[in-house]
């Protein structure tokens, strides 16, 4: 009777750990899966289980913590059964037995406790991830004192790593924005137009200056000594709104330009309306040109290279990037 017990004892460790080695495989493929659009739509609609699973989405080393423990702890519980089994049943076996009873269980554990909970996660991620939001809420308190620490020690490596400011949004990468751009477009939600937008943002990030500036010899533009018949009649040859100025005698040395509105309209000299552009480096990224042009008020800037002009950029032609399909 007693070896009854024991052997439906070990069979029920084993059938727990395969258990929660299926659930936290199946809740981190889901995690990673789940539609962010979607979720932060029914939390304003007064979810609440999707508010807390919206929680841990911004929060995402708490997740990943308690899915690295609750792994560890399935994995231990299904190992100790088969060793507790086959204890009972062999003895003096030097362990050998053991270690084949484990690879014998493994592709029923990989199956049942792996592959099948990541398919059915994958499939429906939210369904599944709203059922299990209280479970895993549970685990997430119960693994606290030891899942802590491991926070703990990440926050440690990215303040090392000066990445502390970034925020679990960052952290996840544009994966998530890409889904919530691509689920939103099929939801009717954003137009193309608005799609486009957002994609040449992400673009502009990626992008240097460097890639779509004008180079020092392509500009077009006078000494800041010439008068004003000159620069209007550069300005009408070209078809030019803005004409770029330099330092006399210097060939490279572009700094400002003049509106061809203020020349027409104004009578003052030319260096009374000069407006000084901003100087980027050729590393800087084409966001945040666009951005220190905005905030400025400047239509040009001029990108430089170890203090030497190589080049102008203009805030029309990063603008139009956006809406680039």
């Amino acid at each position: 009777m007693n070896d009854t017990f024991f052997v439906l004892g070990t069979m029920l460790l084993f059938l727990v750990g395969l258990r929660l080695s299926a659930f936290f495989s199946g809740v981190e493929t889901g995690f990673y899966r789940i539609s962010v659009l979607r979720l932060n739509i029914d939390s304003q609609a007064g979810d609440k289980v999707a508010s807390r699973l919206l929680w841990f989405i911004q929060n995402p080393s708490r997740f990943v913590a308690t899915c690295l423990v609750g792994n560890n702890v399935a994995n231990y519980v299904t190992t100790l059964a088969v060793g507790l089994f086959v204890g009972h049943q062999i003895s003096d076996n030097g362990g050998y037995a053991e270690v084949l009873a484990t690879l014998a269980v493994s592709p029923i554990v990989f199956i049942c406790g792996e592959l099948l909970p990541k398919n059915l996660y994958f499939r429906a991620p939210m369904s599944l991830l709203k059922q299990d939001t209280k479970l895993f809420r549970f685990f997430d308190l119960m693994f606290r004192p030891i899942s802590f620490p491991l926070i703990m020690i990440a926050r440690i490596f990215e303040r090392l790593s000066g990445d502390n400011d970034r925020s679990g949004a960052a952290i996840l990468g544009r994966n998530r924005l890409a889904q919530v751009l691509s689920q939103g477009h099929q939801e009717g939600i954003l137009l193309d137009v608005q799609n486009r937008m957002v994609s040449g943002l992400m673009r502009l990030v990626q992008e240097r200056v460097t890639t779509v500036m004008t180079p020092t010899a392509r500009i077009i533009g006078l000494d800041d000594s010439t008068d004003r018949e000159k620069l209007l009649d550069l300005a009408r040859l070209y078809g030019l709104a803005y004409v770029i100025i330099r330092k006399p005698g210097k060939s490279g040395d572009w700094y400002g330009y003049v509106r061809t509105i203020d020349i027409l309209l104004t009578s003052r000299p030319i260096s009374s309306y000069i407006q000084e552009m901003p100087s980027f480096d050729e590393k800087e990224n084409r966001l945040e040109a666009l951005l220190t042009l905005r905030e400025q008020g400047a239509k040009i800037g001029v990108v430089k290279k170890r203090d030497a002009v190589i080049g102008v950029i203009y805030e029309q032609g990063l603008i139009e990037a956006l809406s680039r399909a």
